[in-house]
């Protein structure tokens, strides 16, 4: 979920949906408190990585025998990754295949990009080596996925609780978090350490190492960059008398330690933080976009979006992107086993060209900059 600024106040009102707002005010929730802690604000990572560390110490739970608490672990990665991973990439298709305005916008993403993704299939079913290529740059490019996604979100509070920020504000929070990638994605290419020789049974390259110089200036712009950002919550606290929003932050330092984290305890961030946190967020987003945009009551209040979730409209969006998840992560590559192939394989080329459409259609579906998409998320 990329986005970069919200420019103008002239909004036009959508014509699918009115809603109301409680006193004048947006709600200042994507669902709910409870539910935004857990799944949007990296609650959830922090309790199972507490309990983790507590019962099992700073070691990733992946012994299948162990039984207890560790295959208790183990079962919630597996149904988180189910539940809100794999399906968070199929609700961007329930998004572009939505409303009839969406369809007309959005056609480039839904036809051509689609099928330039069929080539690239065919190429990792005959090429193992060329499926490998795929899913390194998938490792390469997801925690900027991530990162950017953080970013729109923790927008969507400062904005949903009047903390706003001026474009060099704005800027400044732009690079701090690009900064944050950058020195990620070159320690990846210069440090074979932070780079896996395998994925889930996909072999995988390393394409480095990057000279050491890169990684040096990298590790130089963040810090830069922190400054930078640090000392504007700093002058918001202090000149304009206002704080950033608590979610805010709570993204900011999940997808920081996430990033910046070593050894054990960087393993211990991914096993938990693609479904607790990426995928989970994405979701939570996408439905409060569904609902708002289709499954609400006209002229329904915005902070009543909570008893929602519970009721048809709800459940059968997220039914029916579970469903189609697994379709994608389960069902296509138990089908080319029976033909043969390895699983893991056709596992990974799945996520490779999955996510290929999913980066770049994210990028143009979640804009603050339009009218229509910022009205509805920021109700």
């Amino acid at each position: 979920m990329v986005s970069s600024s919200i420019a103008g106040t002239n909004v036009p009102e959508i014509p699918k949906q009115t809603l109301a707002l409680h006193d004048g005010k947006p709600y200042p929730w994507i669902i709910n408190p409870v539910f935004d802690f857990f799944f949007v604000t990296g609650g959830g990572v922090l309790l199972f990585m507490a309990i983790n560390v507590y019962y099992l110490g700073w070691s990733v739970p992946v012994d299948m025998n162990a039984g207890g608490l560790t295959m208790f672990l183990i079962s919630i990665m597996f149904l988180t990754q189910h539940v809100f991973a794999d399906s968070h990439n199929t609700a961007t298709y329930m998004r572009i295949w939505g409303s009839k305005e969406d369809r007309k916008r959005f056609k480039f993403y839904r036809t051509w990009l689609v099928y330039s993704c069929l080539p690239i299939f065919v190429l990792g079913l005959t090429k193992p080596e060329f499926t490998s290529a795929l899913v390194y740059l998938y490792l390469i490019t997801v925690f900027w996925h991530y990162t950017a996604q953080a970013f729109g979100i923790s927008l969507i509070y400062c904005y949903k609780r009047g903390y706003f920020m001026n474009n060099i504000e704005k800027e400044i929070y732009r690079w701090f978090m690009l900064s944050m990638s950058g020195y990620v994605i070159i320690r990846f290419l210069t440090f074979q350490d932070f780079s896996p020789r395998n994925f889930y049974g996909v072999p995988i390259p390393f394409w480095g190492p990057l000279p050491l110089a890169f990684f040096n200036a990298s590790k130089w712009i963040l810090i830069f960059m922190t400054i930078g950002f640090v000392g504007v919550v700093l002058k918001k606290i202090i000149l304009d008398k206002m704080i950033i929003p608590i979610p805010a932050v709570l993204l900011i330092i999940t997808v920081a330690a996430l990033g910046l984290s070593k050894d054990s305890a960087n393993s211990m961030m991914w096993f938990y933080v693609p479904g607790f946190y990426h995928g989970s967020q994405y979701l939570a987003v996408c439905l409060a976009y569904y609902l708002k945009e289709r499954g609400m009551p006209e002229g329904m209040d915005t902070w009543k979006i909570g008893r929602e979730v519970v009721r048809w409209p709800a459940v059968k969006y997220v039914g029916t992107v579970i469903l189609t998840g697994c379709f994608f992560y389960v069902g296509i590559p138990h089908f080319f086993m029976q033909m043969g192939l390895d699983y893991g394989m056709v596992g990974g080329l799945v996520l490779g060209v999955v996510n290929y459409h999913h980066f770049i259609t994210d990028a143009a579906i979640w804009r603050l900059r339009d009218n229509n998409c910022r009205k509805i998320l920021l109700q």
